[in-house]
């Protein structure tokens, strides 16, 4: 990495990073800026296309734990009925923990993109777990 990393592009990776706060449209910043400024910073690119990628593994996070608490809900719904007393069972709350994981979940991705936003911001360059390698050698090849 040769490049000269001015205050735009630390401001251009800080806000790619950060979007994630946005629940559900911060994945829409990280893309713009990176179809913006990909030609012009390698570091722009590299940390727009990880925070894509972090952002993108949030997403389908959600989604399937929202799937994955949906079927065992409506498992549980005849079991329910079932019940001398109408009482939810034990599958209809694990059935509301597994959809109600969106909140540590996205706790957790937002320290971790906050860290990154920190680091980048710095003009360092931080890495994602697994993914940030792979870019990084595509990007900086």
């Amino acid at each position: 990495m040769n490049e000269k990393i001015n205050s735009d592009n630390k401001l251009m990776s800080l806000i790619s990073h950060l979007a994630i706060i946005i629940p559900n449209i911060g994945i829409i910043a990280p893309i713009v800026i990176w179809i913006t400024q990909k030609d012009k910073s390698k570091f722009v690119r590299f940390n727009a296309i990880q925070a894509i990628f972090f952002q993108l593994v949030f997403f389908i996070l959600i989604m399937l734990s929202i799937f994955v608490g949906f079927i065992l809900m409506f498992v549980s719904i005849p079991l329910m009925n079932a019940s001398p007393n109408g009482e939810p069972g034990v599958l209809f709350w694990v059935s509301m923990g597994i959809m109600n994981l969106y909140f540590p979940l996205w706790f957790f991705f937002s320290i971790y993109a906050i860290v990154a936003a920190v680091k980048s911001y710095k003009g360092k360059i931080f890495r994602y777990l697994i993914i940030g390698r792979i870019i990084e050698k595509r990007v900086y090849k």
